[in-house]
């Protein structure tokens, strides 16, 4: 004899009378029972109670089982749906099991034992998935706040960052020994690998947190300013960035995202120069048609393993993400993705390193 549990609700849709008649008799002491021979009626006690399990029959004169599940399935996904059905129908249930559409089947005529263990194995499946979408829910919130503090902090460390900066070019001004200028300058390496640090981290809230929009893009304008606009850092590498911009046509993107893309490539670049060479040269090409736009951006610096490039542009954000690169290529990739598009690279020790990435025009 099932057990009393009034917290569930079943509802069970048929065209025969008697069915429903024993349906209720037989569980409506454990569970809150509603019956209807009429899909619209169904439908209504649907948007009036809050049903865990629904049971229907497949052939009924005016839909069949499968189309009412199909139809209250957009409204009503979390209900354990249950057809009832005759064999001849098994292999059009079969195939509604497998799109989803039903949890399983019981066939007709049913036995009143096997539907009450049918019912108790649907609730116990309703509160796995809930448990599961209430942890689901917990964890997108605590993700959510996560981000949000990294964001709050990054964006305070950069202004931190700045006094020290300003503290040491106050000291240089004066006289200083060898030892100590050397000093200040790797501090003021380290400081500058922080700022992009902190940068990458910003912008990576923002790729995650924002909405693609579209407008027109100025490829050769807005490439211009992303390099006028890079940090020069006192001590650091001597670079230089050389273009070659070929655009025909107009192009339609989200710069914002663009933007953030070859800032990060470039900022890449720059932190990884070799410090052997006197002028460290980056090569930033354009191909932009009606169709897309190929952005190649290359460098003369320290290189990598190329199965490590491989490997971080193919990640998620993991363990191998530990330095500025990681998070930057992982910033990248996810860029890269929001926008439709491909990115790959190749890399060298002592030679350098090459990104492409390919992006769609939407205009």
């Amino acid at each position: 004899m099932l057990s009393s549990n009034k917290a569930y609700s079943i509802l069970y849709l048929d065209d025969e009378e008697q069915n429903l008649l024993s349906f209720q008799a037989l569980f409506r002491r454990s569970y809150n029972v509603y019956t209807t021979s009429s899909a619209h009626e169904a439908v209504e006690i649907l948007n009036n109670n809050d049903i865990q399990v629904i049971f229907s029959d497949q052939k009924m004169p005016d839909v069949s089982g499968v189309e009412f599940f199909e139809t209250i399935l957009p409204d009503f996904p979390h209900a354990v749906r249950i057809l009832l059905t005759g064999y001849a129908d098994v292999e059009a249930v079969i195939d509604a099991i497998n799109k989803g559409q039903v949890y399983r089947y019981v066939a007709k005529p049913w036995d009143a034992n096997e539907l009450g263990i049918c019912i108790e194995n649907a609730v116990e499946k309703y509160n796995r998935d809930l448990t599961l979408r209430t942890q689901n829910n917990a964890l997108e919130k605590a993700n959510s706040e996560l981000a949000q503090l990294v964001f709050s902090t990054s964006n305070q460390l950069k202004p931190a960052l700045d006094n020290i900066l300003h503290a040491f070019d106050t000291l240089e001004s004066g006289q200083m020994d060898a030892p100590s200028a050397e000093a200040i300058s790797s501090i003021r390496r380290e400081i500058a690998r922080l700022h992009t640090f902190s940068k990458q981290i910003s912008q990576f809230y923002q790729n995650t947190h924002s909405e693609v929009v579209l407008e027109e893009v100025n490829l050769q304008s807005l490439l211009t300013e992303i390099i006028e606009q890079l940090p020069r850092q006192k001590g650091g590498p001597v670079w230089e960035v050389t273009t070659d911009i070929r655009v025909q046509g107009g192009f339609k993107s989200d710069i914002k995202r663009i933007t953030m893309v070859v800032q990060s490539v470039l900022m890449n670049a720059i932190e990884h120069s070799d410090s052997a060479k006197s002028v460290n040269t980056i090569r930033v090409s354009v191909i932009q048609n009606a169709e897309k736009a190929v952005f190649k951006i290359e460098d003369e610096g320290v290189g990598m393993d190329n199965n490590m490039l491989e490997r971080l542009l193919s990640m998620e954000l993991q363990n191998d993400v530990q330095s500025s690169i990681g998070v930057g290529l992982h910033l990248t990739r996810n860029a890269v993705s929001k926008l439709l598009g491909k990115i790959s690279g190749s890399s060298e020790r002592g030679i350098g390193t090459r990104i492409t990435f390919e992006l769609p025009n939407r205009g």
